[in-house]
């Protein structure tokens, strides 16, 4: 048995702006530069992919990721600064809450529910 937590950011309207499914997709555009073969890779839609980070970005009100159009060599998606910035924030708040949750599970629960 183990803790488990699903973290994301809300709009004011209760909206889902941000979480570890838009995480994913962000890591993967970061490491494949491309938001078609960061779709494949996680098995979405690329018009869903694209509607996700389109949300995010009017969310936040910034840029997340810049596009190049595709020609003979095909086209590229990169993070911008803030993207990345975003990503590694992510990859930080994940890190201290499972640090934390882990610590009230060994404090509250564990010797309870074992």
């Amino acid at each position: 048995m183990e803790p488990g937590v699903k973290l994301y950011i809300n709009t004011d309207e209760r909206e889902g702006l941000f979480g570890d499914g838009k995480y994913l997709l962000l890591k993967s555009i970061s490491e494949l530069g491309s938001l078609r073969k960061a779709s494949i890779k996680l098995g979405r839609g690329y018009r869903k992919a694209w509607d996700d980070i389109r949300r995010t970005e009017e969310g936040l009100g910034r840029k997340i990721v810049l596009r190049s159009r595709g020609g003979s060599g095909g086209g590229s998606t990169r993070l911008t600064p803030f993207g990345a910035e975003l990503l590694e924030a992510w990859e930080r708040y994940r890190n201290e809450v499972s640090v934390c949750l882990g610590r009230a599970w060994d404090e509250q629960l564990r010797g309870l529910l074992e």
